[in-house]
């Protein structure tokens, strides 16, 4: 899980990768065969902090085909292109220099159909054949700004303020990753839509699947700023859909046969995948936490809105008092303790310290100051090798808040039973057909809940999921995906 942490209270320092460049006369693009370096230097961290790979044996043998016939009709050819799956809820896509290329099961979710699905990989195939993130990477390198373009893509990745701790995801390859200025959209844009035409697909797609994430974005926000997504690292705007139908119509004209769209392939290949949090990850549903796996569960109260990511769970309050679960590795049988005292708190003075057994195991609780506030922290028995860890920190002022927020949490938490832990299942994609009579409002009512982010809004969310508009009506017959177990 996580590397031993010494304070997970300390700010970030120092994140940016410095890879020697031969430089002349200012800016000089690294070599091709340093970028496929890159591109395999950085492929284990990003499977590593997205979550894993989604193992799909059947989805990834598709997303692959429409990669190589993409791969095949770009202007780079003979690039050994590779796509990753990402076993994630994020809806984003992005490519490394080199080839490599992620999507994500969240935006697999998002795309109505097959073309859709070409538009993002042929977007970024474009990045990388116009070398953007090479460029990027190149004029980055020495300059004392990679380390604040690292803390804004930590934080889009995690959903973590990066001044809370100092274990934060360490992706070399970050600044690659950075938003691309609008030219490289817009360039990337052009060249995805010439691809997409020339492999046959319909190019007007792109432009249906910019618009189906903006709606996506602003369902999750709640009209509020956008969560972490696609946008995150490829704005958009009416502008740019506007520019990319122009573009797809004059690619059309030049097609000698309508392009393939891909509809019901989509479907039946995203029938049943994981949506939402998996299993192997832990699911947040509304203030409650639960992990199969570790046989846990535990509530945060509320107020405080649960944010899920590979290597932590973190909840936080408008009060910016913001709780950390996550999970680290001891010495054999230490002590909760010991490990509090001499690992996780090592040279801090511990205040309030208790020695405590939760839900029948052992555990160790104590407070510290830190440069902004306190933190109160909580160590349980994890296992042989393992501690779990509690984390609640509060800005000066909110000592009892916090106080209080570790109280609640110690109240919540619960081990599992072995049949408890089995009945922890994650929210699925099903697709059905829809049946006479049947409306938007009727089958929303189907969806099992919301989208797991606390947006409990499931006509919302089944609009989005099926590219429907207010007003739009459904013919009987035609399939649409819901959420359920």
């Amino acid at each position: 899980m996580t590397k031993r942490l010494k304070n997970i209270f300390n700010a970030v320092r120092g994140l940016a990768l410095m890879v020697p460049l031969a430089a002349c006369g200012g800016v000089t693009l690294m070599s091709e065969a340093d970028e496929a370096k890159i591109g395999a230097q950085q492929h284990p961290n990003i499977i590593r902090e997205y979550g894993g790979v989604y193992k799909n044996a059947k989805l990834t043998a598709y997303v692959e085909a429409v990669m190589a016939r993409i791969g095949q009709f770009s202007d780079r050819p003979d690039i050994d292109y590779r796509i990753t799956i990402l076993d994630t809820p994020m809806v984003n896509a992005f490519a490394l220099p080199g080839g490599y290329t992620y999507v994500t099961r969240g935006l697999l979710a998002l795309a109505d159909n097959e073309a859709e699905l070409a538009g993002v990989i042929g977007h970024e195939i474009a990045h990388v054949t116009a070398r953007h993130g090479a460029r990027r990477h190149t004029a980055a390198v020495g300059t004392a700004v990679v380390a604040g373009v690292l803390g804004a893509v930590l934080n889009a990745r995690t959903g973590i303020d990066s001044r809370a701790t100092s274990d934060l995801i360490n992706v070399g390859g970050s600044a690659i990753l950075a938003s691309y200025s609008r030219d490289n959209e817009y360039e990337a844009d052009n060249l995805g839509i010439q691809i997409m035409a020339r492999a046959g697909y319909e190019p007007q797609a792109q432009a249906e699947l910019l618009q189906s994430l903006a709606a996506f974005a602003a369902y999750q926000s709640g009209g509020k700023q956008a969560k972490a997504s696609w946008f995150s690292t490829h704005p958009n705007n009416a502008a740019r859909v506007a520019k990319a139908r122009e573009k797809a119509d004059a690619a059309a004209k030049k097609m000698s046969a309508l392009g393939q769209i891909g509809t019901d392939r989509h479907l039946q290949m995203i029938d049943g995948m994981v949506f939402g949090d998996s299993a192997r990850q832990g699911i947040v549903r509304g203030q409650r936490f639960e992990h199969g796996a570790l046989g846990l569960r535990f509530d945060v109260p509320r107020g405080f809105k649960l944010e899920n990511a590979p290597r932590r769970v973190t909840a936080n309050h408008d009060n910016q008092v913001q709780i950390i679960f996550d999970l680290d590795a001891r010495i054999a049988n230490e002590t909760p303790e010991a490990y509090l005292r001499t690992s996780w708190a090592a040279g801090q003075k511990l205040t309030d310290f208790q020695k405590l057994t939760i839900d029948g195991k052992a555990a160790a609780l104590g407070t510290l100051k830190t440069q902004n506030g306190t933190a109160v922290l909580l160590a349980i028995d994890g296992g042989p090798k393992e501690v779990m860890r509690f984390g609640v920190l509060a800005p000066r002022g909110y000592n009892s808040a916090a106080d209080a927020a570790m109280a609640s949490l110690r109240r919540s938490i619960d081990f599992l039973t072995p049949q408890q832990a089995a009945a922890i299942q994650p929210y699925r994609l099903r697709i059905v057909t829809l049946k006479e009579g049947e409306s938007v409002a009727s089958l929303a009512q189907k969806m099992s809940s919301h989208s797991g982010d606390g947006n409990t809004d499931k006509i919302g969310l089944f609009r989005v999921l099926n590219g429907l508009n207010e007003g739009d009506r459904l013919a009987a017959g035609s399939r649409v995906k819901l959420v359920s177990y």
